[in-house]
């Protein structure tokens, strides 16, 4: 059963996001009343494969759907040209043209990589997202933004891909790893210092009871931030205004994340440091009040995040800050926050103050 929709208005490319608990055997009849094509791919990994892909497959079998799998290995370092060309030799190899769907079944890595094969193979094929952890269901899932990633940085080569719909199923987050919970709710508290002081002070309140995945709270938590992410795509889907501030947390972050090889930082836990990190960067800036900047700490100080010191080195951090995609000139552009709810976008951030604050991550979260 369906218990709540947002839908993401971008005029004949809309689309709902479905929000449900135990509603599997709804999906395949929400595909066919969207229109997906009979011909479908699903593609997942090992991991959520176990739990979730049977059901899926025999709903959509059911239902006369022609359906058969891709099954990956987890992790980040998946998103890439060499696997994405991988999936497109079995698509070839299995006859599947363009009148077909792929669905991704899983966390952001699959999401993203999904829909990056189904945006390039034979000029577009049908997508459906079906996210299965929690920073997919209230963050990547929506909006459209599909890519890998090169060595030199994160989702550099990709494009916008809106899906036919988004599927969310509380009932995945059950067989999360702690830490995968963690992440997801570094893109959720996002969310609050950029756009909603009070869902922050929600996430204050509440963020014990949201780790231990209550359902009441999950939902009020995923259906906010599916609205505010609804709301920015709509206004601007290619990132030329709004929509980057979307990136608060995420410059920082993805450089942490590069730094690391993509195999030390998973993308949430990154987004949570790059939140600390921009926080101090915008109170040395005298952008954002003392006590706000301390709020944020404290937030964040509550997550289970302690890495060594090497994952903050300057060095490699600060060149990996050079090749983000949102930089200019080489200058990376940063989202900082002026206050809970509201954030301003700034091109040029000295390296001094970087270092300052690569150096308090290292103090604050850092092991020996």
């Amino acid at each position: 059963m369906i218990h709540r929709q947002i839908d993401v208005a971008l005029g004949d490319r809309s689309y709902p996001i479905y929000f449900g608990k135990g509603f599997g055997s709804s999906f395949a009849p929400t595909c066919q009343q969207h229109g997906i094509p009979e011909r479908i791919v699903i593609l997942t990994d090992s991991n959520v494969a176990h739990h979730y892909l049977d059901p899926i497959e025999k709903n959509l079998r059911h239902f006369k759907f022609s359906v058969s799998s891709i099954v990956i290995p987890p992790g980040e370092h998946q998103k890439s040209l060499s696997r994405a060309n991988q999936i497109y030799t079995q698509l070839l190899k299995e006859g599947v043209g363009r009148k077909s769907a792929i669905v991704a079944l899983g966390g952001g890595v699959v999401g993203d990589l999904a829909g990056f094969v189904a945006a390039t193979y034979q000029r577009g094929v049908t997508l459906v997202q079906v996210p299965t952890t929690l920073l997919a269901q209230v963050d990547s899932s929506v909006g459209g933004k599909v890519a890998v990633n090169h060595p030199l940085g994160k989702n550099m080569i990709g494009s916008f891909f809106q899906p036919r719909f988004v599927w969310i199923d509380a009932d995945t987050l059950s067989t999360l790893p702690a830490r995968e919970v963690v992440c997801g709710l570094g893109e959720v508290a996002k969310y609050g210092v950029v756009f909603d002081a009070e869902f922050f002070a929600y996430l204050e309140t509440n963020l014990e009871r949201i780790q231990q995945l209550d359902p009441e709270l999950m939902l009020t938590v995923q259906a906010r931030c599916c609205e505010l992410k609804a709301h920015v795509v709509s206004e601007d889907e290619r990132e030329q205004g709004l929509r980057i501030v979307l990136n608060y947390g995420h410059t920082v972050g993805h450089a942490l994340e590069a730094a690391g090889s993509y195999r030390v930082l998973k993308h949430g836990e990154a987004v949570l440091l790059g939140m600390a990190a921009e926080s101090f960067i915008a109170r040395e800036l005298g952008l954002l009040p003392p006590g706000d900047h301390e709020r944020i700490m404290k937030l964040v100080q509550r997550f289970p995040l302690r890495f060594g010191k090497n994952s903050f080195a300057p060095a490699r951090v600060l060149a990996a800050l050079t090749r983000d995609k949102k930089s200019i000139d080489g200058k990376a552009r940063f989202v900082l926050p002026v206050r809970l709810g509201e954030v301003q976008v700034v091109d040029e951030v000295g390296s001094p103050v970087v270092r300052a604050s690569l150096r308090q991550l290292a103090d604050v979260f850092g092991t020996k």
